[in-house]
């Protein structure tokens, strides 16, 4: 039932993405051309070259290889695209730097982090990267070093995954996807949580999947959730995912108490430590977050408002108002009325926009960022911003890129359907997917939320391709 419900969604939706770009036709044309290349690539070799197929040492080299390669590619980008920091990714970069210079924050960063505190773990985080290694280069440069090291571990998880999952050789696709991704270079500047919590998309993935070797893996699983939680609160998607796949999976009703509470425990109790220590920190008043913080109601009302994305008038109507249930009261009304006004018909019209800005932006919103002040000229800009030169073929090939792995998850969700699910481990992140889906469907969104998730769209893609290599070639194992 839930490959069903969700594929026939996920159908719909890469299709009504693709109706969207801009031409359409030329970008189908050249997602089929990447698509045969490395097609045709790997037929050859197994039809000629049968030793360098089976030859595992071979394709790990070419991973290693490759990971070198996209490194180099994400320093150079990164340096090349840096941005003064503005919007969230600003503020939580100036109070950083206050904490690392000045142990404290300004008036200014206090009301900010009071209002959303949910950027908090980011920010401390940051400051303590800039307090250990600040003099080895200026905050921004530091700031992008990071961005890219977190990512490229992100990726690392994403191989270790893949070749946990379906062996070296789809590792080493896994790892072509990511150094053909151009939107990981266009992120690589921006360093924020989008990016940051790549490492805990993969990780957690990664520690749960090696459940079966040891039990007690599940509690590192939790722990990196909870950290990943703390960067990207859409990460909770993944617990839930985590919880369900385990009911699933599980028959015996005392193992799956013990794996439940093994991931929930461990979770709480280290949201918990990390939403209570800033205010042991003395880092602002307690009236000050009562008086500020900004309630959930709030991001559920931009989602209601044109595209889903940010509304500076909706962010007017809820900071005109002092403490947190005055707050609560007029998202609340607003929330009610918008509601009443959509009616069936008009929600269903909402929903469509708002799946299409979200899922529908092949550069994750990316040029977006990297036009606010960027700190140089690079060769890389004419690429990379609407307005360059050359940005239509940035978005072509971005756009071919991005319909291929909707595609792909699309073909993973029916090899689930037609296996019915039995003993899929690529059913937890289905359902994270899923998870995120409906998550974006109710909340405030952008595209550039789903960066963290590439990486699960990579692996479903793999493993839709591993299911048909599977039929093709007449057997029941994984090749």
């Amino acid at each position: 039932m839930f490959s069903g419900a969700f594929g026939l969604l996920w159908c719909w939706l890469s299709f009504a993405v693709l109706l969207s770009f801009n031409e359409s036709k030329k970008i189908v044309l050249l997602a089929t051309f990447l698509l045969v290349i490395p097609v045709l690539t790997a037929a050859l070799l197994k039809k000629y070259f049968i030793a360098i197929w089976k030859n595992e040492k071979f394709w790990l080299l070419c991973s290693v290889g490759l990971f070198l390669l996209m490194a180099a590619g994400f320093l150079y980008a990164g340096l090349s695209l840096k941005v003064y920091p503005g919007w969230d990714f600003g503020s939580v970069y100036l109070g950083a730097v206050e904490m690392a210079e000045d142990g404290s924050f300004s008036e200014q960063s206090k009301w900010y982090f009071t209002t959303y505190p949910n950027n908090v773990a980011v920010c401390l985080f940051l400051a303590g990267i800039f307090k250990l290694f600040g003099g080895i280069c200026d905050y921004i440069t530091l700031g992008v070093l990071v961005n890219v090291f977190l990512m490229l571990l992100g990726i690392g998880f994403l191989f270790l995954l893949v070749r946990h999952l379906y062996g070296v050789r789809a590792g080493f696709l896994s790892m072509l996807v990511c150094v053909l991704f151009a939107p990981f270079y266009m992120h690589t500047p921006i360093f924020y949580t989008d990016t940051f919590a790549l490492p805990f998309v993969t990780g957690s993935f990664l520690a749960y999947q090696l459940r079966k070797r040891d039990v007690r893996l599940l509690v590192l699983t939790a722990l990196i959730l909870a950290l990943g939680y703390k960067v990207k609160g859409s990460l909770g998607v993944i617990l839930i995912a985590l919880l369900i796949h385990t009911w699933i999976q599980e028959k015996k009703v005392l193992e799956l108490v013990k794996r439940s509470l093994m991931l929930i425990i461990p979770f709480l109790l280290v949201v918990e430590f990390l939403t209570v220590l800033p205010g042991h920190m003395s880092l602002w008043d307690a009236e000050d977050r009562e008086k500020n913080e900004f309630p959930l109601e709030h991001w559920l009302a931009m989602g209601l408002e044109g595209s889903g994305g940010y509304n500076g008038d909706i962010y007017w109507m809820t900071a005109s108002v002092e403490g947190k249930n005055e707050k609560i009261a007029v998202d609340r009304e607003f929330i009610r009325k918008r509601l009443g006004e959509y009616g069936v018909v008009g929600m269903g019209c909402h929903l469509k926009a708002k799946l299409l800005f979200t899922w529908g932006d092949s550069v994750y919103f990316a040029p977006e960022k990297l036009k606010r002040d960027p700190l140089q000229e690079s060769p890389l800009h004419p690429w990379v911003l609407y307005d360059g030169a050359n940005y239509g073929r940035t978005y072509r090939y971005c756009s071919a890129v991005h319909w291929l792995l909707l595609m792909g998850v699309l073909l993973s969700v029916i090899r689930n359907f037609l296996e019915k699910g039995e003993g899929r481990e690529a059913q937890a992140m289905q359902i994270a997917l899923f998870g995120l889906f409906l998550f974006l469907l109710i909340w405030e969104t952008r595209s550039r939320y789903l960066v963290n998730f590439v990486p699960v769209f990579i692996l479903l893609s793999i493993d839709g391709i591993w299911g048909i290599i599977r039929y093709t070639d007449g057997r029941r194992k994984d090749v």
